[in-house]
């Protein structure tokens, strides 16, 4: 019968859950879908609401406004919702709903869409509904504006989009755009790009702040910089009113009681006079840099407004600072060394260059560049939604690990267990042995590291949160079951001489266990965000009967070597896991 796999339907994404439950709380008082059946009036409300969602977050448009877009109807022409814009900017959107969150629009669909936008580009008013021809004056006005722009936006809660719709759009584009350059543009945004709009909505405002620097300095190419004195206590003041906001870019947020913010702290305590002479300064980020008047051409102060800014060094600098009463820098001045780097016009990925290369002058572990990856922070904002807490970057302050509660750091050894490809007993080694290895990068580690790509693969754009947490909850279980199994296992009376016990086995082989559970029972796929009790049910018989097979594996041989050796080598673990699949395949 081959391998015991147990086949798990593509679940649901949990994106789409959080989004329908932002749509009905939002929408539901001002948008009533249409159909004979339950079913059809709530994906026509979806439908209508994601387009309502489309424009108020990416348009800008109020709510209510938004809402009032709708045309859609009989004789809509494939357009859904038509929002002009203060701008003069004309919003035609598309909206298709889908329960499964995969799959795209059909062809058909995505072309009577193409007719409808050049119809109405054409003046063809006549072959639309009354709801689009009462705005008829509205969209002829704009068309005739020097400034007007229209954007083409097919919206649909599923996967990408293939070729052949994306060549329609292309068609589209240059067949008005030839006397007008960047008249009209076409997007397509399915549920991963409604999603980012949907947490980016979640995200707390870009942080504005006026910074006064002393004996100041500043580079204007390639990129705007400045750099100067500034007094600890603004310092202070800017961490009481923001705290951990400021170093979201970071990649540590503050570590508290570690041995160099002692040191941090009992400077500013007793030298305070010293502390720019013994520290190396902040780093911040920002969208723009305004210097402000009255200007000083002597640059021995100077006020600018910073806007967006965000500490991507010094964390710990500030952090300690931040400790000390604000009055105590009231009787002991205290200066900071600080540089600004601005943003604007730089490249999209320089913000997070700079970060990776001004911390690698300190002590930071591989693992603390996770907190630079967009999609970690991605992960982080929808499991908050659901109400786990994913930690990427450490702080003084993190909660603890809890049935809501996991790390990047917990997370990366059990995502290893799931590896299928030829290198999987490199990953499962590394889980058990050196774990910080499972965040390495290319351009970080050696290149004839087998394990030099290990962050990538981890943590793949295909991950979903919702595997993400269901294989740290599997792996979580499985591990304990595996320690209460090692208690409590008791070995035959005539064990042959050179067997190794049971409970030595099972002390190490958590990790190989976890790997062979993972890719038979494929239940990090499964449809809900935690496990339920089928879920536990399924993984305790299937840890009894794996941990069972692999004990009798392994004390039918003769190995010369400790349990630990055997988990440890490459060899030994290959040929471990391919007699237990062997007599797994034997129990079904």
């Amino acid at each position: 019968m081959g391998d015991h796999i147990v086949s798990i339907s593509q679940a649901r994404p949990l994106e789409l859950d959080l989004l329908c439950q932002k749509l009905e709380a939002d929408y539901s008082a001002h948008i009533k879908g249409e159909g004979t059946k339950p079913e059809a009036k709530k994906s026509n409300f979806l439908s209508k609401a994601i387009a309502a969602f489309v424009l108020h977050e990416e348009a800008k448009a109020p709510l209510e406004e938004a809402v009032a877009a709708s045309i859609d109807g009989g004789f809509d022409h494939g357009i859904d919702s038509v929002y002009l814009a203060p701008d003069q900017t004309i919003w035609l959107v598309q909206s298709k709903y889908k329960d499964s969150g995969s799959g795209e629009p059909e062809l058909g669909e995505v072309s009577k869409f193409r007719d409808g936008v050049t119809d109405l580009l054409h003046g063809k008013f006549d072959r639309f509904n009354q709801d689009l021809r009462k705005r008829q004056a509205q969209i002829e006005n704009a068309l005739n504006s020097e400034s007007c722009r229209v954007r083409v936006i097919l919206v649909y809660s599923g996967t990408a989009m293939a070729d052949d719709k994306r060549n329609i759009f292309n068609d589209l584009e240059n067949a008005f755009n030839g006397t007008n350059p960047g008249f009209v543009r076409c997007f397509s945004y399915g549920l991963s790009t409604l999603h980012e709009l949907h947490m980016a909505g979640l995200s707390a405002a870009p942080i504005d702040a006026m910074l006064e620097l002393r004996d100041f300095g500043h580079t204007q190419s390639p990129y705007r910089s400045f750099y100067g004195r500034i007094d600890a206590k603004y310092l202070a003041e800017l961490w009481a009113e923001h705290k951990e906001r400021l170093v979201e870019r970071n990649i540590r947020r503050f570590k508290g009681s570690t041995t160099v913010n002692a040191g941090l702290s009992k400077t500013l305590r007793e030298e305070a006079d010293h502390f720019f002479y013994f520290n190396n300064g902040v780093t911040f980020l920002c969208q723009s840099i305004q210097e402000q008047f009255p200007r000083d051409s002597h640059r021995r102060s100077g006020k600018f407004l910073a806007k967006g800014i965000s500490i991507i060094n010094g964390a710990q600098t500030v952090g300690a600072i931040a400790r000390e009463p604000v009055a105590h820098y009231e009787e002991h001045a205290t200066e900071v060394m600080v540089t600004l780097i601005c943003l604007n016009n730089a490249p999209e990925d320089f913000g997070d260059r700079v970060t990776q290369y001004r911390n690698r002058q300190n002590s930071v572990e591989l693992e603390d560049f996770a907190a630079l990856d967009e999609r970690q922070i991605m992960w982080q904002k929808t499991l908050r939604a659901g109400d786990v807490d994913y930690l990427v970057q450490e702080g003084a302050d993190d909660p603890a690990l809890s049935d809501r509660c996991f790390s990047a750091r917990e997370a990366a050894p059990f995502l290893a267990c799931t590896i299928t490809g030829n290198d999987w007993i490199d990953f499962v080694i590394a889980a058990k042995t050196d774990q910080k290895r499972l965040f390495s990068r290319k351009d970080m580690v050696s290149s004839k590291d087998p394990l030099r790509d290990s962050y990538s693969r981890l943590f793949p754009d295909s991950l979903t949160a919702r595997q993400m947490w269901r294989t740290v909850q599997i792996g979580r279980y499985v591990r304990e079951k595996i320690r209460d199994e090692s208690r409590s296992i008791s070995d035959p009376r005539k064990l042959p001489e050179g067997s190794l016990p049971g409970k030595e086995i099972l002390k190490h082989a958590a990790w190989l266990v976890l790997h062979v559970i993972c890719i038979r029972l494929k239940s990090q796929n499964g449809a809900s965000l935690a496990l339920d009790q089928h879920d536990l049910d399924t993984l305790s018989r299937e840890v009894n009967l794996v941990a069972t097979q692999l004990v009798s594996v392994i004390q039918a041989n003769s190995w010369g070597k400790q349990a630990r050796s055997i988990f440890e080598n490459k060899t030994d673990c290959q040929a471990v896991k391919k007699q237990l699949m062997a007599a797994l395949a034997r129990q079904n």
